[in-house]
């Protein structure tokens, strides 16, 4: 049976078949900033730089934003962690959004893995130091 665990809680969800499209959010109010994590299913014939480069396209067009070109990383311990990293802006009604984003596939399930970094005005040099060390401290379990 299948059991979900998060930092608060476990479930077990039975023998239905599941996808887990959750997302989490974490906020640092001292510096203004967030730290969001979703999770899409990966389709078995694509790879997840296309499904990422698909859902930057979906971005561009329903909230006009400004996206970079994603770039081959390697993060995580060791490094050993293959990603693409892009810088994202956008707005959505008052709310400016300056991102940056990570996606990755999970490493033991077909799954997207997109971690966002952001705040509402431009990331100033302590931002992106704290986005380096959150980087450099993922690990896929």
């Amino acid at each position: 049976m299948p059991v979900y665990h998060t930092q608060d809680l476990h479930l077990e969800l039975g023998e239905e078949p599941l996808q887990d499209t959750s997302m989490n959010m974490l906020s640092f109010p001292e510096r203004g900033t967030s730290l969001v994590i979703a999770r899409n299913p990966l389709p078995a014939d694509q790879a997840f730089e296309s499904v990422y480069r698909q859902q930057l396209e979906q971005l561009r067009s329903q909230l006009a934003a400004v996206v970079g070109e994603p770039e081959a990383i390697h993060c995580g311990h060791a490094q050993s962690l293959k990603a693409l990293e892009t810088r994202v802006q956008f707005q959505r009604g008052e709310i400016r959004s300056y991102q940056y984003q990570l996606a990755y596939a999970h490493p033991q399930a077909p799954r997207l893995m997109v971690v966002s970094y952001s705040k509402q005005s431009p990331l100033n040099d302590a931002d992106l130091a704290h986005w380096q060390a959150i980087k450099a401290s993922l690990h896929a379990v």
